[in-house]
């Protein structure tokens, strides 16, 4: 049996989802009120960067030590090199010489063209760049819910690299199945995190969308279809008992939370509600919220009536909430 390739990761703020055309509640032919099966149960997700992105910069080990190639940047995204497009760090091998080649890449959102003449490494006398670059970003997130025809909107909020803090233009992408391993709790200033391996070759569906709000996709294999419930509009919520669904022991459970803000917005923002956990057993085993339950559906009244997205961190048991309406 092919062993499958674990990547284990902290469930730090991972940013990601799609775009909305209509921040509404959808109603079935019938007039009734959209129903999506409920989540609360977590995947790994992988983003392609379209390109290949700078994780770091090295140097390039040569007889005399260390030296920099000046040029490249922490952060950027080398999409190609002297006009041919990139995707791996093989095409990167294959493409450099010992001469000054052009490399067009993104920089903090802009296009730009840079002459960088790389340097050759002693060990292998090759030309190299001097950078840690990778093709995609790993993460894990919590599913809000799935509707019937298997398109999912989890995490409630974008996706960004965590290594670098960079914005990835969306590519694609995939999720894969994903086992939580334990819990991290937080400390002054730092949010705690969930703790989870992700299995790169086992893929379960397709991410379509990453936007503010979260991302989006279809699932392509069995899930929980025990919970059918109603979305809610957003002015359908009120401060008072509710419930979140979250899964930190691996199986996703109900816990009780208190809405303590209701926003009443006009336009579409990440922030529409704020929350307590007021669940006793939950705050013994985190602490609170940690990074990794974004995306855990909020339940009140028997129906979602949105997502968690941002943990306060001067607070850990206070976090904020998207309106259901605002996702995909």
């Amino acid at each position: 049996m092919k062993k499958l390739r674990v990547i284990v990761c902290a469930l730090l703020a991972f940013l990601f989802c799609f775009t909305v055309s209509n921040p509404t509640i959808a109603f079935a032919d019938n007039g009734e009120r959209e129903k999506v099966y409920v989540g609360g149960f977590p995947i790994g997700i992988s983003i392609d960067v379209g390109g290949l992105l700078v994780e770091s910069v090295t140097g390039v080990e040569t007889e005399y030590g260390y030296v920099n190639v000046d040029g490249l940047q922490q952060g950027d995204i080398i999409l190609s090199i002297d006009g041919i497009d990139v995707t791996s760090v093989e095409d990167i091998s294959e493409l450099l010489t010992s001469d000054v080649v052009t490399v067009d890449l993104l920089r903090g959102g802009d296009k730009i063209s840079v002459e960088i003449k790389p340097v050759l490494e002693s060990y292998s006398m090759k030309p190299r760049l001097g950078v840690k670059i990778k093709d995609r970003i790993y993460g894990v997130g919590t599913v809000t819910f799935v509707r019937e025809d298997g398109r999912f909107t989890a995490l409630g909020h974008e996706i960004y690299d965590g290594d670098t803090g960079v914005h990835i233009p969306f590519s694609g992408g995939h999720i894969h199945a994903c086992k939580i391993l334990g819990v991290k709790r937080g400390k002054r200033g730092e949010a705690g995190a969930i703790l989870a391996s992700i299995m790169p070759e086992k893929e379960y569906g397709t991410v379509v969308c990453n936007n503010n709000f979260g991302i989006a996709g279809k699932f392509e294999y069995d899930f929980d279809k025990s919970e059918l419930l109603t979305l809610a509009r957003r002015d359908e919520v009120r401060t008072g008992g509710a419930k979140i669904k979250t899964a930190v022991n691996g199986k996703p459970e109900y816990f009780d939370v208190e809405i303590i803000k209701a926003m009443r917005q006009s336009g579409r923002k990440e922030k529409g509600m704020v929350f307590r956990i007021t669940d006793k057993r939950l705050l013994e085993m985190t602490g609170g919220i940690v990074r990794g339950m974004s995306g855990s559906p909020i339940i009140q009244n028997g129906k979602v009536i949105g997502a968690v997205t941002h943990v306060f961190l001067n607070d850990f048991t206070k976090g904020y909430g998207v309106y259901a309406d605002f996702l995909n």
